[in-house]
C-alpha cells in the first residue's frame, strides 16, 4: 500500500470519527443532557443565582419523580402571569414538596404532609417561612392526582406552587445534576467573581 493511500484512508477515518463524534455530541445535547442557568434566587442556597448547571433529560424516564427531587419544569400557559408570558419558553427549577394525593398544611413555621412534619432542606436559605402571607395562620392544600407541589429553597423569596397552584407532571422535563460554572457574589465577597468551590458540585 503507497504512502498516498495510506493518507487517504487516515484522513477518511479521521473524518468519519469527526462527524460521528459530533453526532454523538448533539445527540446528548438534544436528547440527554443540557445546560442551565440559574437566574433567580429561589432555591438558595442549594443554587445560587450565576450558577450553570447540567440537566438530566432522561431522569424520569428511568424512575419516578420522589418527594424532595430537585426538578426542572415549564409552566403551561393556564399558570403563567406577568412577566412569564412574555417567555414561554422559560424553565423553573424548585424542589418536589407535594406527591400526587398529599394534604400539606402549610404554617409560618413548618410543612406537614399527612400529618408528618417535613423537614427543610438542609441547604435552605433562612428564614423558612412556608405561609408568607402574615394574616393567615394555616393554608391546607390536597394534591391532585398527575400534580405536585412544589417550592423554592429559598421559601421567603420564591415564585412557585404557592403562588400558581400544582405543577402537571408532563410538564416536567428534567433534573438538575452539577453545578459546571458558577459566577457570581458571596457572603465575604459583594462583587462577581468565579466560585471555584461550587465547581462540579453535586445538587441533591
Amino acid at each position: 500500500m503507497d504512502s498516498h493511500r495510506l493518507s487517504t484512508i487516515r484522513w477518511r477515518d479521521l473524518a468519519l470519527t469527526a462527524v460521528f463524534a459530533a453526532c454523538i455530541a448533539v445527540a446528548l445535547r438534544v436528547f440527554v443532557l443540557s445546560a442551565y442557568t440559574i437566574p433567580s434566587h429561589s432555591m438558595e442556597n442549594t443554587i445560587l443565582h450565576g450558577d450553570y448547571i447540567v440537566m438530566s433529560k432522561i431522569t424520569y424516564l428511568m424512575r419516578d419523580v420522589r418527594r424532595g427531587d430537585v426538578i426542572i419544569f415549564s409552566l403551561p400557559d393556564s399558570l403563567r402571569k406577568g412577566e412569564s408570558l412574555l417567555n414561554p419558553d422559560e424553565l423553573y427549577i424548585k424542589r418536589v414538596v407535594g406527591m400526587p394525593g398529599d394534604t400539606l398544611v402549610l404554617t409560618h413555621e413548618s410543612i406537614t404532609i399527612n400529618d408528618a412534619l417535613q423537614p427543610t432542606p438542609p441547604e435552605a436559605r433562612p428564614p423558612f417561612d412556608p405561609l408568607l402571607k402574615p394574616k393567615e395562620r394555616a393554608r391546607t392544600i390536597i394534591v391532585p392526582p398527575d400534580h405536585y407541589f412544589v417550592m423554592g429553597d429559598n421559601r421567603s423569596n420564591s415564585y412557585d406552587s404557592r403562588s400558581w397552584g400544582m405543577l402537571p407532571s408532563d410538564h416536567i422535563v428534567g433534573s438538575p445534576l452539577f453545578v459546571y460554572w458558577s459566577y457570581g457574589d458571596t457572603p465575604n465577597n459583594p462583587a462577581d467573581h468565579i466560585r471555584w468551590d461550587r465547581l462540579l458540585q453535586i445538587i441533591k
